[in-house]
């Protein structure tokens, strides 16, 4: 039996995305809530609200704000297993963080692929 924690206690829910054309968001993507409604990059350090799991063409995203879900992680610091504060990284992945951010249960973490399965 393989060790998996795709889709448990997923919970997704739609918002409207703030991008540019240079920036565009894509799916597995963190983001922050940054108005109301509404999900972007974030700035650096702010608390993650989910992962897009499916965008439209209309300026929308379903974002997984529930469960468990791999991410991708930037800085120097990775991740630990366990409880950790993480913030978005403005760049679509997270970041440690002392400052900021939001407690979530890490489960696993990829040092060579820079990806950690995280609760939200």
């Amino acid at each position: 039996m393989e060790i998996s924690f795709e889709g448990i206690g997923q919970v997704a829910a739609t918002f409207a995305v703030t991008q540019t054309e240079a920036k565009p968001l894509a799916i597995g993507m963190a983001v922050a809530l940054t108005a109301a409604d509404t999900v972007s990059f974030g700035t650096a350090g702010a608390a993650p609200c989910g992962v897009i799991v499916a965008l439209d063409g209309d300026d929308k995203a379903a974002v997984q704000v529930d469960g468990f879900v791999q991410v991708a992680y930037s800085g120097s610091t990775a991740p630990t297993v366990g409880w950790g504060t993480l913030g978005v990284d403005g760049n679509g992945g997270v970041q440690v963080v002392s400052t900021g951010g939001r407690s979530c249960m890490i489960v696993s973490v990829d040092t060579v692929g820079k990806t950690a399965v995280i609760k939200l």
